[in-house]
């Protein structure tokens, strides 16, 4: 079964935040898309280079990953 990052992101973000696992969660998240993004992607070469999340977040918005970009922006601090 293939569950989406982003969905999976939302379904444990309660969980993470009282347990204060929330690194460890976005970082599941950047590695979950980034596995499914193409080498080329401005996004997946943003992840691989570790960029700022707000930069994430702004070049995914760009490739249209509404919904990762959103995740990324209520992660940041």
């Amino acid at each position: 079964m293939d569950i989406d990052p982003v969905s999976e992101f939302w379904g444990n973000i309660d969980c993470s935040l009282y347990e204060g696992s929330f690194g460890y969660i976005l970082d599941k998240l950047l590695a979950d898309m980034r596995a499914r993004l193409k080498d080329s992607c401005p996004t997946a070469v943003a992840i691989d280079t570790k960029q700022s999340i707000s930069r994430i977040a702004q070049l995914a918005e760009k490739e249209g990953l509404q919904d990762f970009a959103e995740a990324l922006r209520f992660a940041q601090p």
